[in-house]
């Protein structure tokens, strides 16, 4: 098998290329937004393959640098609906852990402030995972007799303790553990793939911000066709992505009306919806993976009432995946409420719940 492992979360930020006899690695230098894809590419290239030959793609999840994580997540999520690739997700605290052999510890990641990431680890699965000062961890780990790691590479940060341990997280610890998940098919699904953040971080509120200044709506024409299907890519698999050409027909269907939302100019969101006599159906809501909990799915939900109050619509209704929590969650904020269950739904059997506002 040949893998793709991707991290974007701290300062071991690397692609690697792993099959059965060899191992590729290159470090992405900053900013991740310009050189990822680069990168990538020139991995695959002396690798002297292409992504049509690459049997999973791994990330790591996080915790870590904010935007480094939505950047590489955006990446392989783009890469693995485009080009349906399973995906295999670790978290940032699994690295470290691959050469551990106790079975219970805590494992520490710098936060880029004065405390630390943090998890308390039990038979390399991490049951606790927080933020606190490196002298309060120390507190507890005597406590609990357990000894405290960190990685090797993170020696600036966390070298001036000599109570800590340290641990080599090798060039090719990355791809190795990729490597033996995908051999493993521990694949993991793309709809549920999420990143872990633990903490709001400054690069968060200082997006947060940028979102507030540079967030904008308009109805959206047939010249957007090509970014929605580009949003569309990253967020919906399993065949229930629109192509541009998809697009272009729903956007000349006159019962049907979508609103996009841009950043800066750049189209990270939609919502589409279609009037059916005295009622609106919501088709579709999608917001770009490095764009979400910042507000951008309620404003649209927000707009798309907006939508029904003007055209004098009576009911609401729509169809949501009954796993989908996240989105079901929204829609009761909302006042959508279960009305029924169409089993088997979607291509893959699961199950819609049938949600309206009456």
């Amino acid at each position: 098998m040949n893998i793709l492992a991707i991290n974007t979360t701290n300062n071991l930020s690397e692609v690697c290329f792993k099959c059965e006899s060899k191992t590729i690695s290159k470090k992405i230098e900053s900013p991740y937004s310009e050189n990822i894809m680069r990168v990538i590419q020139e991995v695959l290239d002396d690798a002297d393959t292409t992504l049509s030959d690459i049997g999973a793609i791994g990330i790591v999840t996080g915790p870590g640098s904010f935007t480094g994580i939505r950047i590489g997540m955006a990446a392989v999520k783009g890469m693995c609906f485009g080009a349906n690739i399973p995906c295999v997700a670790i978290n940032s605290f699994d690295l470290i852990s691959y050469n551990i052999q106790d079975s219970e510890y805590i494992a520490l990641l710098d936060s880029g402030n004065a405390d630390c990431y943090y998890a308390i680890i039990s038979n390399k699965k991490a049951k606790e995972m927080g933020f606190a000062k490196v002298e309060d961890l120390a507190e507890f780990s005597k406590q609990k007799n357990l000894k405290i790691y960190y990685a090797l590479q993170e020696e600036e940060k966390f070298g001036k303790y000599d109570f800590l341990n340290k641990v080599d997280v090798s060039k090719n610890t990355l791809a190795d553990y990729i490597y033996q998940k995908a051999v493993a098919g521990e694949f993991t699904d793309l709809e549920k793939l999420s990143p872990i953040y633990i903490k709001l971080s400054q690069a968060e509120i200082g997006l947060e911000q940028k979102m507030k200044d540079n967030l904008s709506f308009a109805v959206a024409n047939i010249q957007d066709a090509n970014a929605l299907a580009v949003v569309d890519g990253q967020c919906f698999g399993g065949g229930e992505g629109y192509s541009a050409k998809s697009f272009e027909e729903e956007l000349s269907e006159k019962s049907k009306h979508y609103i996009v939302a841009k950043f800066a100019g750049l189209i990270i969101g939609y919502v589409g919806l279609q009037t059916l006599g005295d009622e609106l159906n919501l088709l579709k809501i999608a917001v770009l993976p490095q764009y979400r909990n910042l507000g951008v799915g309620f404003k649209l939900m927000a707009l798309s009432f907006d939508y029904k109050k003007e055209n004098n619509l009576t009911n609401y209704f729509l169809e949501v995946r009954e796993s989908n929590q996240n989105a079901i969650k929204l829609y009761k904020k909302f006042g959508f409420k279960l009305q029924s269950k169409r089993e088997r739904y979607y291509s893959d059997d699961e199950t819609a719940l049938v949600m309206n506002t009456k």
